[in-house]
Formats: structure tokens, sequence, C-alpha cells
């Protein structure tokens, strides 16, 4: 193949990628946003999830108020319930009916939320840091869940728990008690 060939392929495959990339990026924008409602175990509301669809994949927004200082897990949870239920043991804990992390790679391993699902489960995210004044907010981008589709959070539940994440603990990070949860809901 000449020089002249290979330059007019790279100019006509390049257009093509960039408004395949545009039109997949369209199409995960389709998408509705969705929010969940935190509350405590007393039903006193405490902070409120959005995941929204985003070119660059979901953009979600977390703030917490009225909850101790210092790190706090969050995972997206299996089950769209924040009833009381047995946890893996069969002891029933607060927001046990959440079930277990949302593991859409079957990975059946708790990690960091930057692995892959297939390494890692999908529900486990960043930390939420929340100051001495009991309030928190954590914004932050993933590409590991989505708003439909088989890693979509609509129809689960999010779980903030007492402490810190160490990501490498199963099955929760050794993140202790659950003390706040609520269920995703389409809201546009």
């Amino acid at each position: 193949m000449s020089k002249r060939s290979v330059l007019s392929t790279l100019r006509l495959s390049v257009p093509a990628l960039a408004l395949g990339l545009s039109l997949t990026a369209c199409a995960d924008l389709g998408q509705p946003t969705v929010s969940a409602e935190l509350k405590d175990a007393g039903g006193k509301v405490v902070g409120q999830a959005t995941f929204r669809p985003e070119v660059i994949g979901t953009r979600a927004s977390i703030e917490v108020s009225g909850l101790t200082p210092g790190q706090h897990a969050l995972h997206i949870h299996e089950n769209p319930k924040c009833e009381p239920g047995p946890d893996a043991k069969g002891k029933v804990i607060p927001f046990g009916a959440a079930g277990g992390h949302f593991d859409p790679g079957a990975s059946k391993n708790h990690d960091h939320p930057t692995t892959t699902n297939d390494k890692g489960h999908g529900g486990d995210l960043p930390m939420i840091e929340v100051g001495d004044d009991g309030k928190g907010k954590l914004n932050f981008d993933t590409n590991r869940v989505k708003m439909s589709g088989p890693t979509s959070v609509l129809g689960r539940s999010i779980v903030i728990h007492e402490g810190a994440d160490d990501y490498q603990t199963d099955p929760a990070g050794n993140s202790g008690g659950r003390v706040a949860c609520g269920v995703f809901v389409a809201i546009n």
C-alpha cells in the first residue's frame, strides 16, 4: 500500500471513529438521572445521592449531614430496600435488606473503586469524608455503573457505613455497621 493510500485510509478512519464515539456518548446520555434520599436507621433524612449520565460515564454527587466525623465507606447494594434484615451471617442489622454489594461482573471480591467490574464489586465506591460539623460532600466520575443495562444502579440501594473502607476485606472492607441507606429512583 502506498503512503498516499495509508494517509487516505487514516483520514477516513479518524472521522468515522470520532463519529462512533460521539454516537456512543449520545446513547449514554439518554439514560435517566437517578437519585436516592439517604436516611438513618430512625428514618431521618441525612443526605442525597444523585447519579447522572455524562459523556465521560456517570457523574455521582453525594451530600450528607449528621454523621460522625471521618471517612465513611460508601457502597451500592444489590436490593432496593433499606429495612432491617439479615447480614451474611444471618444476624438482623439496620439496612440488612439491602443485601450485599452490587457485583455486576460476578467478581465475588471487594476491591478499590477503580478496579474493573470483573476484578471487584461494581458497587465499591470512593469514601465520603465527613467534617467536624457532621457534613460531607463527594463528587466523582465512574464507568463502572450506569443508570440502565446490566450495570444499572436504578432499583438498587446505596449504603453509608460507620467507618472507613480498607478496599480489601470481604465482604465490606471492614467498614463497620450500616448508618444510612437510600433507594435509587429515576428523577427524569
